[in-house]
C-alpha cells in the first residue's frame, strides 16, 4: 500500500513545492524518485521520531504541506507529546503517515503492533484520522489530506497489499460507505479488517443471517449523521477492530450510539484483549491464536445473535 501513497504523493509534490515528505530512514522506491526529481522536497530525518514532528511543525509554520512517515506505532506513540504541543495545540496542517496499522508486523513482537494509535489520537484536539482499507481509499486520503483539511491528519494503512474494495469514482468525503446492506446485523469496521468483516458477512448470509458491513474510514470527526442513517431499522451491529477495546472504534460506536440515544440497539464489541500480544508470527497466525480468524468470528457473532 505505501507505493500507491507515495506515488500519489509524488504526483502531488511535482506540481506543488511546497509539498514536504519527511521519513524515519524507511526505504521505498517511490523516495528515490523525489530524491532524483525533486530532492529539496524530501528530508531523511533519520529514526527520530520525535524530532521529525519538531521539524515538520517549522516547515508548516513557513507554509509548507508536510507529510511525515514512519511505522505508525514509532510515529504516534513514540512522540505523543510532540503531536500534541508542536501539532495538535499549533493547529498545523501536518500530515503523519503511519504504516503497519495493526498486526502487520506480527513477526516483530508488540514494540511494532499498532493497535492504540487511534484511541490516543483521537484524544488530541482538530486531529484527523483516515483508515485505510485499499489502496483507492489510500491514494485519495493523500489528496485530502493535501487540500481539504486544517490541522494535524493522520492516514495509517497496512504493510501489506489487500484487495480492493472500492472503484475510483469513491470520493471519501462522506467518512464512511455501506459496503453491503443487510437487515439482521451490520458490522461496522475500519482498515484491512473490512476485508474480514466481508468474509465473516459472507459466511453469515450463507447461514441464513443477512449481514452488512460499514466501512468507517474516517475515524475522526465521525459523520454521525450519516451512520444513523444508514443504521436505521437495524437493531443489532456489531464493531470489529484489530485495536485495543479502549478508544478505538467500539469506544467511538458505543459513543455515538449513547449520544444519539439509540437505547433499543444491541452492539456487540469485538477487539483485541487489554493485554500486549507476545504471539510471534503472520498477521494470519496471530489472529487464528486470539480468535480474530474468520470461522472464530462467526462463531462468536452466531452465540450472540442467539442470547
Amino acid at each position: 500500500m505505501r507505493d500507491a501513497f507515495f506515488e500519489e504523493l509524488y504526483l502531488l509534490a511535482s506540481a506543488d513545492s511546497n509539498v514536504v515528505l519527511i521519513y524515519g530512514d524507511q526505504g521505498a522506491q517511490t523516495f528515490k524518485k523525489f530524491q532524483q526529481t525533486i530532492p529539496g522536497q524530501i528530508i531523511n530525518g533519520g529514526i527520530a521520531e520525535q524530532n521529525l514532528i519538531g521539524v515538520a511543525a517549522g516547515l508548516a509554520l513557513g507554509g509548507k504541506k508536510v507529510f511525515v512517515h514512519a511505522i505508525a506505532p514509532f510515529i504516534t506513540l513514540r512522540c505523543y507529546e510532540q503531536i500534541k504541543v508542536d501539532l495538535g495545540l499549533m493547529g498545523l496542517p501536518v500530515t503523519l503517515v503511519g504504516i503497519g496499522a495493526g498486526y502487520s508486523y506480527g513477526d516483530a513482537g508488540p514494540t511494532h503492533h499498532a493497535v492504540q494509535d487511534l484511541s490516543i489520537l483521537r484524544a488530541i484536539s482538530g486531529m484527523t484520522i483516515f483508515n485505510a482499507s485499499d489502496t483507492v481509499s489510500l491514494s485519495r486520503f493523500v489528496k485530502i489530506a493535501y487540500g481539504n483539511i486544517k490541522g494535524p491528519v493522520y492516514i495509517r494503512f497496512d504493510k501489506d497489499s489487500p484487495s480492493q474494495i472500492y472503484t475510483e469514482k469513491e470520493s471519501f468525503c462522506a467518512g464512511l460507505a455501506k459496503i453491503r446492506s443487510g437487515k439482521d446485523i451490520i458490522i461496522i469496521s475500519t482498515g484491512l479488517m473490512v476485508h474480514r468483516a466481508l468474509a465473516v458477512a459472507d459466511k453469515l448470509n450463507s447461514l441464513g443471517i443477512d449481514a452488512g458491513v460499514i466501512d468507517v474510514y474516517r475515524i475522526k470527526p465521525l459523520n454521525s449523521v450519516l451512520l444513523a442513517e444508514v443504521l436505521a431499522g437495524c437493531q443489532r451491529i456489531v464493531a470489529l477492530e484489530e485495536h485495543s477495546p479502549i478508544g478505538g472504534l467500539g469506544s467511538l460506536i458505543s459513543e455515538f450510539i449513547c449520544d444519539s440515544g439509540l437505547s433499543t440497539v444491541s452492539l456487540k464489541r469485538i477487539a483485541l484483549e487489554d493485554s500486549d500480544c507476545f504471539t510471534y508470527g503472520t498477521r494470519e497466525y496471530v489472529h487464528t491464536r486470539i480468535g480474530l480468524d474468520k470461522d472464530t468470528l462467526v462463531a462468536r457473532i452466531r452465540e450472540w445473535l442467539v442470547l
